[in-house]
């Protein structure tokens, strides 16, 4: 039985489109988890030198001119933890979308904080992240292992 030429094609363009998916959803996963590896990392290693993170937002403080904001020097020491919580969901797929939206508005604030502060290398590297960060909340539609993350917190825990 000989195939028809059209069907071969088919198949073959078929076997493309499925490999190249699976490649997306690969590179999102793969892209998901090494953002939040780097943030509970770097976290871990911020708050094993705490002092030294405090020592550079004084630092920072000092020189800030826009973002002289007593509410945001207090809220700063928090960061570190807040970096832990997002790494940990983005590591195990929580709330996805929700996480995505928190760390892009984290390090969107910090970009434009360290901006302000003439941390230029710094801002930079945020401004990475942050670039990481709003690539995959656009590209949401490849993570399909994790919890779906439009249910209630109860029925994901149960």
């Amino acid at each position: 039985m000989k195939i028809p030429k059209g069907a071969f094609y088919l198949c073959i363009i078929n076997f493309y489109t499925h490999l190249h998916m699976k490649f997306k959803i690969y590179l999102y996963q793969i892209s998901r988890i090494s953002l939040g590896i780097f943030l509970v990392l770097y976290s871990v290693y911020t708050v094993i030198k705490y002092s030294g993170f405090l020592d550079r937002l004084d630092v920072y403080f000092n020189a800030v001119s826009v973002f002289d904001i007593g509410i945001v020097e207090a809220l700063a020491p928090l960061v570190p933890f807040e970096e832990f919580l997002i790494g940990f969901f983005l590591i195990f797929g929580l709330f996805t979308r929700k996480i995505l939206i928190a760390s892009s508005v984290l390090f969107g604030f910090l970009t434009l904080f360290l901006f302000d502060a003439h941390s230029y290398s710094c801002a930079l590297i945020h401004l990475f992240f942050f670039f990481v960060s709003i690539i995959l909340l656009k590209k949401d539609n490849y993570n399909l292992s994790t919890p779906n993350y439009k249910v209630q917190a109860c029925r994901i825990i149960q």
